[in-house]
């Protein structure tokens, strides 16, 4: 329970750090994935940073976690996809209203 959460929540604010580059743009576009270096380097010590935390038994001991199973890794990715659409579908609202009033 408590490692899963811990992934989802760090999966969700990589995929929310996406979002909020550009605010008024789609974030799905190669600009948005790839446009800075720095914050693929930050994504990627976060990312293995989290698989020392979630499979490392000297981790396991210092926060009473423990491993997650693929089903469980591929949960904790799901919730931060679904969290990613409802961002991107609010953006896309806010851009027709604001398109819609001028």
């Amino acid at each position: 329970g408590r490692t899963l959460a811990v992934n989802a929540l760090v999966a969700l604010q990589v995929f929310y750090l996406f979002n909020i580059r550009y605010l008024g743009l789609p974030s799905m576009t190669f600009e948005g994935v790839v446009g800075t270096w720095a914050v693929l380097i930050a994504v990627g010590a976060v990312t293995a940073l989290q698989f020392l935390f979630t499979y490392a038994p000297f981790m396991h001991e210092l926060f009473d976690s423990r491993a997650l199973t693929i089903p469980q890794g591929l949960l904790a990715v799901a919730i931060a996809i679904t969290g990613f659409t409802i961002i991107e579908i609010e953006k896309a609202i806010l851009r027709r209203l604001r398109w819609a009033n001028g």
